[in-house]
């Protein structure tokens, strides 16, 4: 048997940063976890404490830090991938425009390469799930909506930036949201965006609104009927885009609800083959967070 490859695998998100080793089948073999502090100093600080620990996590593996194949950052967007910055003035202020690649590669000794955390989350998936040769379209749904496509190569990208896929239009009405309009994916659908709607409506919050609909008041059916109309609007204009093979449903409103957006999107789908694939509807993996695996593909893609 060969020797196993290891990457240093960083997940950055709004609230708290993930730092492990991955093996080359996906195995993660140390992991660590802190809260994110934002602020002008605090992106410095936060890569010289995630690089101390994955001098603690090499040393507990028994290697040498300079022994891994590279550091993997998956980090809450919009990031520049090319230069390796942070560029995400929303959940990570203070932190845009820091070179976290190149900041972690001359501290390490070893090259970073840094996805955005939809293509990060992705491309585990698709690791770990082995469909790189697949067309595979990756939903999260949680406190905003996320999109990422796999082509069956690589990922899609537009331009340097991520294509913000949670803000295509899916109604007329809403909320304005961040974005500028009404009515987009994220700000009528994500979790957030579904306790706000039932909050308006009267309800405690979305689980309430559910409850009361599965018990026939007419009300809560009727503004669940909305939701659910709007959430098979957001995945169709997606899907007939992308033409997926496999979507995947990601997030904790997904996991809460995975049920109930699989029917939703299969009974949109059915009868229209000549505009949509075929394609099978797989719950987020769980075992594990996918965007740490997704670290070796970082390297993988670029390489192959």
């Amino acid at each position: 048997m060969g020797k196993r490859i290891l990457t240093g695998a960083v997940d950055i998100g709004g609230t708290k940063i993930q730092v492990g080793i991955v093996d080359d089948q996906g195995e993660l073999l140390d992991e660590k976890s802190f809260p994110t502090d934002c602020g002008k100093r605090s992106a410095a600080e936060a890569m010289d404490k995630i690089w101390q620990i994955l001098k603690e996590q090499c040393g507990r593996i028994g290697i040498e830090a300079g022994e891994m194949r590279g550091i993997g950052i998956s980090c809450a967007g919009p990031v520049d991938p090319e230069k390796g910055t942070i560029e995400n003035p929303y959940t990570l202020g203070g932190w845009a425009g820091f070179p976290a690649a190149e900041y972690l590669s001359a501290l390490s000794g070893v090259e970073a390469r840094m996805e955005n955390d939809a293509n990060g989350a992705l491309m585990g998936e698709v690791f770990l799930r082995k469909l790189q040769k697949r067309k595979v379209l990756m939903i999260t749904f949680g406190t905003g909506i996320g999109a990422a496509f796999w082509n069956g190569r690589t990922v899609h990208r537009s331009g340097r930036f991520h294509p913000e896929m949670g803000h295509v239009i899916v109604s007329s009405g809403g909320e304005k949201c961040y974005c500028g309009h009404r009515g987009c994916f994220e700000s009528l659908c994500s979790g957030q965006a579904l306790n706000r709607r039932a909050a308006k409506a009267g309800y405690e919050d979305f689980d309430v609104l559910y409850e009361r609909a599965g018990s026939g008041e007419a009300q809560a059916a009727s503004l669940l009927d909305e939701i659910l109309q709007d959430i098979r609007n957001g995945v169709w204009n997606l899907n007939i885009i992308f033409k997926p093979d496999t979507i995947i449903l990601a997030g904790g409103f997904a996991r809460r609800y995975f049920g109930m957006i699989r029917d939703a999107i299969v009974s949109d789908s059915c009868g229209k083959e000549d505009f949509v694939e075929l394609f099978e509807i797989l719950p987020a993996s769980r075992d594990q967070n996918p965007a740490l695996a997704g670290a070796n593909m970082l390297f993988e893609v670029l390489e192959s």
